[in-house]
């Protein structure tokens, strides 16, 4: 028989701990360890003034004030560049109406590149003796100081921009096509949504009809000009392109 245990003495045996639970308890420490030298780097990148922005560099712009731009991003400027991404600028420039999205790269240690991306313009609006650049949703992009330097047809406020979907109607016309012949665009305009127009700086007419199948429309007036810039081309006055499928020349 086994002595019996003496006072503050116990029979129970502590057996060693299983190599399998020292291990895991081992994991779990270091993996703490490394969340919370992760958590705190994190931390310092957030909200420690080390990455500070001191300096914006814009690019990219053609349309929108370089001024007004640089103006409407300085709210960034003491901002950690990790705290900064593509929303962030865009929010700041909603008030410019030229600027469609914008690509921000952070340059350690505190400089903040912006590159703007601007909608395309697809015609210039006259009203009242002065011009503007438009795109294809008919947005306002910018004032022209004049006409001449811009290679984009002339819509004519008093005939189109005074129905608003005729005026839409025109304006996706205009986005449709390719640059080549956008060059060779005078004037563009419509009394209806049907009945588009477009005359070339030659001063013969594009007869286009409605915005459906603009695309195929494209197509074929830019194959009809191209022949016509043959020698032997015959002289052409009208370009009727209402039924793409079956253009008609006279």
């Amino acid at each position: 028989m086994s002595p019996e245990p003496g006072p503050g003495e116990t029979n129970i045996v502590e057996l060693p701990e299983p190599a399998r639970k020292r291990t895991r308890r081992n994991v779990l420490i270091a993996s703490g360890a490394v969340l919370g030298t992760i958590l705190a780097m994190i931390a310092v990148l957030l909200y420690s003034p080390i990455l500070a922005i001191k300096t914006i560099d814009v690019e990219g712009h053609r349309l929108a004030k370089d001024q007004e731009v640089r103006t409407a991003l300085e709210p960034l400027l003491g901002t950690p560049l990790p705290r900064v991404g593509p929303s962030s600028a865009l929010d700041l420039l909603e008030g410019q109406a030229a600027v469609k999205d914008v690509v921000v790269q952070a340059e350690a240690p505190s400089t903040l590149k912006v590159t703007i991306v601007e909608y395309e313009p697809v015609a210039v609006v006259k009203h009242q003796g002065k011009y503007r650049l438009v795109a294809a949703d008919g947005r306002t992009l910018a004032p022209l100081a004049k006409r001449d330097g811009v290679d984009l047809p002339v819509i004519s406020a008093s005939d189109s921009t005074s129905d608003p979907a005729v005026f839409a109607t025109v304006t996706r016309v205009l986005a449709s096509l390719p640059e080549s012949v956008l060059k060779r665009l005078e004037h563009a305009g419509g009394k209806t949504i049907d009945s588009v127009e477009l005359k070339l700086t030659n001063g013969k007419t594009v007869l286009w009809g409605n915005a459906e199948r603009s695309a195929d429309k494209a197509r074929v007036v830019t194959a009809l000009l191209r022949v016509e810039d043959e020698p032997e081309g015959a002289a052409i006055e009208v370009y009727d392109v209402t039924s793409p499928d079956h253009p008609v020349t006279r």
